[in-house]
């Protein structure tokens, strides 16, 4: 018998007898047991409300060439970074196992301190811990084969995972449970998707859906620069969250009737609150290539006192990626046309977005909030903060740090004279202020006026 083979063997048998709790990350299939299932099932049995997260990795153009040696490699490193990521961006407590569940899946089981939400999708708070998890594992495998950065796309679902006693079959609860979050990654369509189809179109008919504002801040003066519109639907609903409202559309196919709708609502209640700082409106690649976008907010504009097309920024998202860069470039020339200008979300956050600033050359960068969260403890982050600063200078545009919530990250902004900041350390998302309501802001301007020692204390 090779030395290997026999060290192999013992490693097993060492493994057969160390408790489930030590083989949480990545353990391997046992003829006798299987430990992510007894993990799920212990949390389960004690009436822990779980969620399964699935990572799915596609490189449909060039998986097919590539070396099993170099792929193995390549799967290492994502769960290298898939491991360091979960365990800094969850709470030890929360997280129960991380598996592999086929040459290109990730699954991810966790536990939360709230209450599980009816149907098929996961909490809000856990839908941004789990995007900040898939953008920590594109960026780090893209590192380890930056050949590859740009084939590869992550996509990622979570689901709640369904209640279970003593006399569930553990195995069957995690098939079912990933079964839905791949229908939900992929958009393979299922009967519970079927329903919650039905429950959006009813929203999209009543347009039943509410926006909100959250001001970005000049941290020059303190003075507020613009606001950003949020979106929520129908109160205690599963749709409530933007996350699931858009999530859901996109796989719905009704993505771009859902953003017509925003911009509508959004447009009337600026216009009814006589705004006349500038309005971010979130909208994606699709829709903002849609024959009839343009024109759509041109007559609503037309509708509406007091407002123009020089007062609307709309962020690009990056829920669609951008195929043609040429094609796109042309439809932004027909809106800058009419005065419209263009923030490009999220930079920072992953290698496309810095691709989008240089093909699209927006007026504004907003960097992404996993940049700004722990900007002043971690020194990397300080770093690629500057940078993106000293581009967005030589390209004379504006930036906005989203995700402000510590005043040590609103000083590090000070400190690096970064333009605009958006977050809850200024103020929270509310209904939109008319000038005269603004009172509460007064605050939030003294504050950053004597942190930059504009005043005195």
């Amino acid at each position: 018998m090779k030395i290997q083979t026999l060290l192999d063997r013992i490693s097993l048998i060492c493994r057969l007898v160390l408790p489930n709790r030590s083989l949480k990350f990545f353990p391997p299939d046992f003829t006798l047991r299987r430990p992510i299932v007894a993990l799920l099932h212990k949390s389960l049995k004690a009436g822990k409300v779980c969620y399964l997260t699935l990572f799915r990795l596609e490189m449909p153009h060039i998986q097919q060439d590539i070396p099993r040696e170099d792929w193995d490699s390549f799967l290492e490193s994502g769960r290298r970074h898939l491991r360091l990521s979960a365990v800094s961006r969850l709470n030890g407590q929360q997280l129960i196992a991380i598996d592999q569940h086929s040459r290109t899946e990730f699954i991810l089981l966790c536990e939360s301190s709230g209450e599980k939400e009816q149907g098929m999708l996961a909490p809000m708070e856990l839908e941004a811990q789990m995007n900040g998890v898939r953008s920590d594992l594109e960026i780090g495998l893209a590192g380890n084969r930056p050949d590859w950065r740009s084939a590869l796309r992550i996509v990622s679902a979570s689901v709640p995972v369904a209640a279970g006693t003593h006399d569930v079959d553990g195995g069957q609860v995690l098939q079912d449970s990933y079964s839905a979050a791949l229908a939900l990654a992929t958009g393979t369509v299922t009967p519970q998707m079927e329903q919650l189809r039905g429950q959006l179109e009813l929203v999209l008919e009543k347009g039943s859906i509410q926006v909100l504002a959250q001001p970005i801040m000049n941290l020059n003066t303190g003075d507020i620069y613009g606001w950003e519109i949020l979106t929520r639907g129908p109160e205690g609903t599963v749709l409530h969250s933007p996350e699931k409202l858009f999530q859901f559309a996109e796989q719905s196919r009704l993505l771009s009737r859902l953003e017509f709708l925003v911009v509508k609502k959004a447009l009337e209640e600026i216009s009814a609150s006589e705004i006349r700082e500038p309005i971010f409106l979130n909208v994606t690649a699709v829709t903002l290539s849609h024959p009839l976008f343009l024109s759509h907010v041109l007559q609503c504009l037309e509708k509406l006192p007091g407002l123009s097309a020089q007062q609307i920024y709309f962020e690009i998202t990056e829920r669609h990626q951008i195929t043609n860069f040429d094609e796109m470039i042309e439809i932004l020339r027909r809106f800058r046309k009419h005065g419209f200008r263009f923030a490009v979300d999220d930079a920072g956050s992953g290698y496309s977005s810095l691709q989008w600033i240089g093909e699209l050359v927006p007026e504004l960068i907003k960097v992404d909030r996993s940049v700004i969260r722990h900007v002043d403890r971690v020194a990397i982050k300080e770093s690629l903060l500057r940078a993106i600063v000293m581009a967005a200078r030589e390209m004379k545009c504006e930036i906005v740090a989203e995700g402000v919530e510590r005043e040590e990250e609103a000083d590090v902004l000070f400190k690096l004279e970064v333009d605009m900041g958006q977050g809850y350390y200024f103020a929270r998302p509310n209904v939109l202020l008319h000038e005269n309501e603004r009172e509460m802001l007064q605050e939030t301007k003294d504050r950053i006026q004597y942190r930059r020692g504009l005043v005195a204390s």
